[in-house]
């Protein structure tokens, strides 16, 4: 099961938070972003409980995150991509 989780952080947390996001196992992607939001998360986990731990217990609890909301992805379709040169 999927999530993608976006994120409003305080100013100039933006590397720190995202090498913590990066440590999270099931943290799949994390992509710093322009827009209503500063940082969108990739969620990968077996079931919508252990989402929702993964976003309370330890997204939510990394200092200098805002805001968070999250979406459960109810299907996706990834298209391959050629090797960048």
């Amino acid at each position: 099961m999927e999530a993608v989780v976006f994120l409003n952080v305080d100013i100039g947390a933006e590397d720190r938070i995202i090498e913590e996001l990066a440590a999270i196992p099931e943290v799949k992607a994390v992509y710093f972003v322009y827009g209503p939001y500063d940082i969108v998360v990739k969620i990968d986990a077996p079931d919508i409980e252990r989402i929702r731990t993964i976003v309370r217990d330890k997204v939510r609890k990394i200092e200098g995150i805002r805001s968070t909301t999250t979406l459960v992805v109810a299907k996706s379709h990834v298209k391959a991509t050629p090797p960048h040169s």
